[in-house]
């Protein structure tokens, strides 16, 4: 099959040759050229040049029974699901059999084809030769600009759905955030306890100072502890043992919560407070401050998304190659001048 390909390599491009070179000489101009300048081609080739179509059909000749032969061997090998699949898989070689003008530059996507066989089969490699360097890079530059356009196309449809205020939110609300709700309400207990477990002895101080100062200023303002004081000798050693003894009990009981809710055996618990405040949060009646909130999300993420989508990569790209050559050119020049001056 390789050398098959390598002929019919050189007898595409030969008559891919000729067809242009024969439409050129359909001009006027061209024919007084060569009569002027090369009579006895001129002579020679104006026959063929008005029976062009007879000779054409040898080429047409061969490629059909090329593809009939790849035909019969694809049937055989049964590469395909049918076996008539054949020709409608590779229509550029069907269509460029016709001998027809239009038809027939499609035999430039036959030399594709076999170009690509050659390479999928490392026949030969052309991976780093400058024109599949540009075709790649320019095939990259269309797709891109291609694929950004569609998703900008579709991310402008979308926010505009999204400001507009339709059920969107109410959808992601019931059809993806519901559905997840055991696996958010697990890492919501998780952070809980692990944000008291780590962060909460920092603060204990700061809390005993907190209760202390609510307890005295609850004591203060109670007319009955108030009246404890009037006890002569004793009335202000029992207002400030009883202020204590409050403070310290209320402490101790909102420390032991603390603690208790920071401690893995109670995870139970932890899950079941989540999951309460995980409903109450994103299913409360008339919650018009949530929704307002993931539309506002939505459409940040979509701005984001489509700033994103709107830099140009392959520039970027360019700009970053550009700037390594450069530098390696810089660093090039900078040995060259070290080795003269050795020499020196």
């Amino acid at each position: 099959m390789f050398l098959l390909d390598l002929v019919m390599l050189v007898l595409i491009l030969f008559n891919l040759f000729w067809l242009l070179f024969d439409g050129l000489y359909s001009s006027h101009f061209v024919q007084e050229f060569f009569d002027a300048y090369w009579p006895a081609f001129h002579a020679f080739y104006l026959p063929v040049h008005q029976n062009f179509t007879f000779y054409d059909a040898w080429f047409v000749a061969i490629f059909l029974t090329e593809l009939v032969i790849r035909w019969f061997i694809a049937a055989i090998r049964k590469t395909y699901h049918k076996w008539w699949f054949y020709p409608f898989v590779h229509w550029y070689d069907t269509l460029g059999c016709i001998p027809v003008g239009s038809f027939r530059f499609l035999r430039v996507l036959r030399i594709v084809s076999i170009l690509y066989r050659l390479q999928r089969n490392r026949l030969i490699d052309l991976t780093k030769t400058y024109v599949f360097r540009q075709a790649k890079k320019y095939y990259s530059v269309l797709v891109e600009e291609v694929s950004d356009r569609v998703v900008l196309n579709v991310l402008s449809g979308m926010r505009d759905e999204v400001q507009k205020g339709s059920p969107l939110t109410d959808r992601i609300l019931k059809e993806v955030v519901q559905p997840r709700k055991a696996e958010l309400v697990d890492w919501l207990s998780d952070r809980i306890q692990a944000v008291l477990s780590v962060h909460y002895d920092n603060y204990r101080p700061d809390l005993r100072a907190y209760v202390d100062e609510k307890i005295e200023r609850a004591v203060s303002e109670n007319r009955e502890i108030a009246t404890l004081e009037a006890i002569p000798l004793l009335g202000g050693t029992i207002k400030s043992t009883l202020e204590r003894a409050i403070a310290d009990i209320v402490f101790r009981v909102v420390d032991g919560i603390v603690s208790d809710l920071a401690s893995t055996n109670n995870k139970l618990l932890i899950d079941e407070l989540s999951g309460v405040l995980f409903d109450a949060i994103l299913f409360e009646e008339e919650n018009d401050a949530l929704e307002l909130a993931v539309r506002g999300i939505l459409l940040e993420s979509l701005d984001l998304v489509s700033a994103e989508v709107g830099v140009q990569q392959w520039k970027v790209r360019e700009e970053r190659e550009a700037a390594i050559r450069e530098r390696a050119k810089r660093i090039a020049a900078i040995r060259e001048g070290r080795r003269k001056n050795a020499i020196q």
